[in-house]
């Protein structure tokens, strides 16, 4: 017997406007979790009330080897989450830098209006974790 879908991933999958891959990533949980010993974790709430904690695991080269998130809020920060955070596994820490809202919802390929404020979260929370890990080297 298939698990019961909660009211609110009922409603995500009537909705057009999420991809097929929006959808994949928020029903599958991709990278959605911790790390144990992150390099760096951070957690934002953006303005609309949402939050979305980021764990970073380097490699000894700068580069992203793992990348976990946790989010409290809507299913447009948890796909963005899991968007973000395949986007940026195997990157070095320049190249994560350069990744923007626009690659997010690329990533995506589609969320409703309303929710594509999202990619903004987090890209603004990655931004912040990366900025919080350059201080900690100085």
């Amino acid at each position: 017997m298939g698990k019961k879908l909660a009211k609110e991933e009922f409603s995500l999958l009537k909705n057009p406007e999420y991809s097929a891959k929006a959808l994949q990533l928020y029903m599958n949980k991709i990278n959605l979790g911790s790390i144990d010993k992150p390099d760096v974790a951070l957690a934002y709430t953006g303005p609309c009330g949402d939050t979305l904690k980021i764990y970073l695991k380097l490699a000894k080269n700068d580069v992203i080897e793992d990348a976990k998130f946790q989010y409290k809020g809507c299913l447009g920060t948890a796909c963005c989450g899991s968007a973000l955070t395949m986007l940026i596994i195997g990157k070095t820490i320049e190249e994560a830098r350069q990744i923007t809202a626009e690659d997010v919802l690329k990533e995506l390929g589609g969320l409703p209006e309303l929710e594509r404020h999202c990619a903004k979260l987090a890209i603004t929370t990655l931004y912040k974790a990366l900025e919080k890990l350059e201080n900690a080297r100085r």
